[in-house]
């Protein structure tokens, strides 16, 4: 680092060139002033304690030269903190801006120097500590522990010393924290250790050192209740149990599925097919059940043991009688399936050619429950080349039809030989209006296939009093059969 410089030796330049030839110049007259370090940057001035940097003075003239540093740093030409050498060996023993100053006394005030070279000095190992600056929630200290509440939130803060550049803090806590100041929350009730791993990367390496604070932090359960904030059932049917807050989902096992129990309306029981935790947020449980398209009601009771509910900072989960499901699938059809042995809501159905409709008992053909629909067909060809037609349409359960719901209508069909139409119509019996969809190129000889009209979507048109009516109309002069079950207008 040239601290004095480019005129000077311009001058001297030409001097030099002007007494070249002349022996009688008197060289030892010319003042010139060069002084450096051995780093060219003087920010690149920056050691730890222990190490060394060395200064030159390559001043010409008649002169006298003092190098001083303050203590306990000192030059190691002569283990003393004044050296009149032309080169300063300088070892750093203590941290901070070390001043490094020259004094040059050429005998002439004007023509005097003083200099100072600036010397940063870091420890060359960090000493690593912290504390904590903040506590959101309810705590006492004790002992020098944090005692508080599930769910406070602390913010911690290094105060190590050696200027470090890096962190780490090491908990248990399932959190990467890498700042000189870490907010955590703690939740789960039980002891904490907190550490720190402080470390130095620029501008000169500082090695890193790490703190623990063994059981620093204790949570204890809080007093907050814990308890069910809502249940809903999704389109499949199944039960979305949401909590207050987080589930300790450890404590979740194939035990926990007994202590729930689900009725319908009509105080049946429901089967729990098996019961998991939601996966996308760790605060709701999922009852897994077939759809019953009624309104269905929850009872949790511990049984006091491996499996019952708790949240995630060991509040056990109040108990509940009866709670009602929100958001259940309302089916229209309340004899859907034909459960009840007749074709209710529809009526006797109105016959173009012959044929008969029933209900038929046979568990092992019905989709749903042990009931189904059948239509058969008799041999008819109308001069309208359709085969026999039959028209049924309810007589009673009309419903409404708003756009502030969405609407799932869909009922399963197995055809046995050829249909040749299978229509179905929306009709208002208040104002007439009508809308209509033909699914028999959906069907499959022999084979139960599932028809849907709508599935949880807006319709179009609003009825008062919608009325469904199906047509069915068979290939003529043939003889098929038309199984129906499993009718669902559901308003979601």
């Amino acid at each position: 680092m040239k601290l004095k410089g480019t005129n000077i030796l311009t001058i001297l330049f030409c001097l030099m060139t002007a007494f070249s030839c002349r022996p009688d110049f008197e060289y030892d007259k010319i003042t010139d002033i060069y002084v450096f370090s051995t780093e060219s940057d003087p920010n690149d001035l920056v050691t730890t304690v222990g190490g060394n940097f060395s200064f030159t003075d390559a001043s010409r003239g008649e002169y006298v030269r003092e190098w001083t540093i303050d203590g306990p740093s000192y030059f190691t030409n002569n283990d003393d903190t004044v050296l009149t050498e032309h080169i300063a060996h300088v070892r750093f023993e203590n941290t901070g801006v070390v001043p490094v100053k020259i004094k040059l006394d050429f005998g002439n005030e004007e023509l005097n120097y003083d200099s100072t070279f600036y010397v940063t000095v870091y420890d060359s190992a960090i000493t690593t500590d912290f504390e904590v600056i903040d506590v959101e929630g309810d705590y006492i200290i004790s002992n020098g522990k944090y005692i508080m509440e599930s769910g406070a939130f602390v913010t911690f803060k290094s105060t190590s010393k050696g200027s470090p550049d890096t962190f780490k803090w090491h908990t248990s806590l399932d959190q990467n924290f890498t700042d000189s100041v870490a907010r955590m929350e703690f939740v789960k009730p039980g002891t904490y250790d907190i550490g720190l791993t402080a470390s130095r990367k620029e501008p000169v390496k500082g090695t890193a050192s790490t703190l623990y604070k063994n059981s620093l932090i204790e949570v204890v359960p809080s007093t907050i209740p814990f308890r069910v904030d809502q249940m809903t059932q999704s389109e499949e049917g199944n039960i979305f149990v949401k909590f207050n807050r987080d589930l300790d989902l450890d404590e979740i096992n194939d035990n926990t599925v007994n202590n729930f129990s689900i009725k319908d309306a009509d105080g049946n029981a429901i089967a729990i097919n098996h019961l998991a935790p939601s996966g996308e947020v760790n605060n709701t449980l999922i009852l897994f059940v077939d759809p019953t398209f009624s309104k269905l009601y929850v009872t949790y009771t511990h049984n006091n043991q491996s499996g019952d509910v708790q949240s995630v900072d060991g509040v056990k989960l109040e108990e509940f009688t009866d709670k009602e499901v929100e958001g259940y699938q309302h089916n229209f059809f309340t004899n859907g399936s034909f459960e009840n042995g007749t074709y209710a809501p529809f009526n006797d159905g109105k016959w173009v050619g012959s044929g008969g409709m029933s209900v038929i008992k046979d568990g092992s053909t019905a989709v749903d429950g042990d009931h189904y629909l059948q239509v058969d067909f008799e041999p008819y060809q109308h001069n309208n080349g359709n085969g026999s037609k039959l028209t049924i349409e309810m007589k009673e359960g009309y419903f409404p039809i708003t756009s502030e719901y969405n609407y799932t209508f869909e009922f399963y069909a197995k055809a046995i030989g050829n249909i040749k139409v299978l229509k179905v119509t929306l009709k208002d019996e208040d104002s007439g209006s009508s809308m209509n969809k033909t699914f028999q190129d959906q069907l499959v000889d022999g084979e139960w296939v599932k028809i849907t009209y709508f599935s949880n979507e807006p319709i179009s048109k609003e009825f008062i009093n919608a009325n469904v009516q199906f047509d069915f109309i068979a290939e003529p002069n043939e003889t098929p059969q038309l199984l129906v079950d499993h009718l669902v207008f559901s308003q979601n």
